[in-house]
């Protein structure tokens, strides 16, 4: 959800305040905290639980704003009534906050399509992130990152049956930094040694890359075990992200200081490094102040391809 997007500013900036700054929130207390930025909210398929949820939420809102019917505005809760941290939990770290009624419940409409779309289920967990991108509701739903080395200067992202490589992917990689086949995703480091940092991000709608990315194409990856491999080329895998179920996944990559991260490697490459010791040049190269990074956010578009025959029986 974003701060920037008109039919949702107050219900977004209400549970910005309540992650962030929840001094700024009733009830009030010494020490508040709310959870769903760090700690996992989950879904309680139980009507009951929310209607006692939102009946104690709009007492809340009585005796601590006052009368508020006939003026347009609607008692807002987070976390939201249909979630086991729900007002009635006990720990009392919730907030509510008088809102523009079509705004909260354009919110609750886009929290009810993120359990639809993405299938959140009875407990399952889920986080909300606020961010000031414009668009409609973006709900993160797993963030990983992993640091990789880019030996040949190539890091790959691919499904965890995925094991072949594709040379017309590679080619095309070299030209536009971020490039695949579907499967198989390559990305063009300019270095072969500095640590990059590699991170995965699944949304419910894929924001717009930022401003100051060094540049950004859109991609897609099918993974039918639902598990993405983050590989060195050549030092092998650097770690797995398990996706929130099997399926297609379309997005964008964007990358930044990537150049940067050459130039340090290049400045690296000018010294007199003929006696240098293995821990002289892991210490320089470590030391390099660019973080070279490269993001796929992606969100969940449709079931994979069914494996045929012979895949079925490996």
């Amino acid at each position: 959800m974003s701060r920037k997007d008109a039919t949702v500013k107050e219900s977004a900036l209400h549970i910005y305040d309540a992650q962030k700054r929840p001094e700024r929130t009733f009830p009030s207390f010494v020490g508040k905290s709310v959870p769903g930025k760090k700690e996992p909210l989950h879904r309680p398929v139980d009507r009951k639980r929310h209607d006692e949820n939102r009946d104690k939420s709009i007492r809340e809102c009585t005796k601590v704003l006052g009368t508020y019917t006939g003026n347009g505005l609607e008692c807002d809760e987070y976390p939201f009534a249909s979630t086991k941290e729900g007002s009635t939990k006990g720990d009392n770290r919730f907030s509510v906050r008088l809102i523009d009624g079509k705004d909260n419940r354009e919110g609750g409409d886009r929290i009810n399509e993120l359990y639809t779309l993405d299938r959140i289920l009875d407990g399952d967990p889920f986080y909300m992130k606020i961010t000031d991108w414009t668009g409609s509701s973006m709900a993160l739903l797993t963030d990983y990152s992993v640091a990789a080395t880019p030996g040949r200067g190539v890091l790959e992202v691919y499904d965890a049956e995925a094991y072949l490589g594709d040379s017309a992917a590679l080619d095309a990689a070299e030209q536009q930094v971020v490039a695949g086949n579907g499967y198989h995703l390559y990305l063009l480091s300019l270095q072969p040694a500095i640590p990059a940092h590699i991170t995965i991000r699944i949304w419910d709608t894929v924001p717009e890359a930022p401003t100051d990315a060094e540049g950004h194409i859109p991609v897609s990856i099918e993974s039918v075990t639902g598990i993405l491999v983050v590989n060195q080329l050549e030092f092998g895998p650097a770690g797995e992200i398990p996706l929130p179920r099997p399926g297609v996944y379309e997005g964008r990559a964007w990358w930044s200081d990537r150049q940067a991260a050459a130039d340090y490697y290049n400045s690296y490459l000018e010294q007199d490094i003929e006696d240098w010791t293995s821990e002289q040049t892991r210490d320089y190269l470590t030391q390099c102040p660019a973080k070279e990074r490269y993001v796929l956010d992606l969100a969940y578009t449709g079931d994979p391809e069914p494996l045929g025959e012979h895949e079925a029986d490996h």
